[in-house]
């Protein structure tokens, strides 16, 4: 099977543009007003207007009321809904459109086996969400809900396809040089990436402003692993 990309946190025309040149299946875009990477809804609209038939494009919300997801999401025209906050399982209901749930896990530097155990019942609690939800998207919990470049313990995902089947994408601290391995070991059916494919400078990642050649390079190993696993 083919590994989903879907590339979140676009705020500019030029991105959306290489991004769709690349091949991708999916733009995010972050509504969640604290974030770097927000883009008011009107300015979304203008970028997923861009959008060819048959690509998808999300709406990134955390903690927002459903009169807001609505309203955003008829206002950009987004076609997808991913929820990064505390949503409970019914939260994700009655939206409209087909809902990611995010599950943000505990980043730790030198996991042991109850820090396993732990990721385990998170892993286990969140098939809960596939009633209402198309899929749960594993990521590093972060101060800025995603797009934090960390990661959780992978060694969990031995264990995800018996619990969620297809129905998951691999995002957090996603980059081009840890993808391979990701996709070798675990097979995520989808992933999702944003700072690892932004613009570094004086060592800083401007966040929100992607780099269309990481964007190629990334896009391109993926389905160069594809067509080896």
């Amino acid at each position: 099977m083919r590994t989903r990309i879907k590339i979140c946190g676009l705020t500019r025309e030029e991105d959306v543009e290489a991004v769709l040149d690349a091949g991708v299946d999916a733009l995010g875009f972050v509504f969640y007003d604290s974030s770097p990477r927000y883009v008011s809804p009107a300015k979304a609209r203008k970028l997923v207007s861009l959008c060819p038939a048959w690509v998808s494009t999300v709406g990134l919300f955390v903690n927002s009321s459903r009169e807001q997801i609505l309203k955003t999401s008829d206002i950009s025209g987004i076609n997808h809904i991913q929820l990064h906050g505390d949503e409970s399982p019914s939260d994700c209901n009655n939206l409209q459109r087909p809902v990611v749930k995010a599950i943000r896990l505990p980043v730790k530097n030198n996991p042991n086996k109850l820090d396993y155990d732990n990721l385990l019942i998170q892993l286990l609690e969140s098939k809960k969400y596939l009633e209402f939800c198309s899929a749960v998207l594993l990521d590093a919990h972060s101060s800025g809900f995603g797009g934090s470049g960390q990661s959780f313990n992978w060694s969990v995902l031995s264990e995800v396809k018996s619990i969620l089947s297809n129905k998951w994408v691999l995002s957090g601290g996603l980059n081009i040089k840890n993808i391979t391995t990701a996709i070798k070991l675990y097979k995520p059916p989808s992933i999702d990436i944003s700072s690892g494919v932004e613009t570094r400078l004086n060592g800083l990642t401007l966040k929100g402003v992607k780099d269309k050649e990481k964007i190629k390079i990334f896009v391109d190993t993926v389905s160069n692993i594809d067509s080896e696993v």
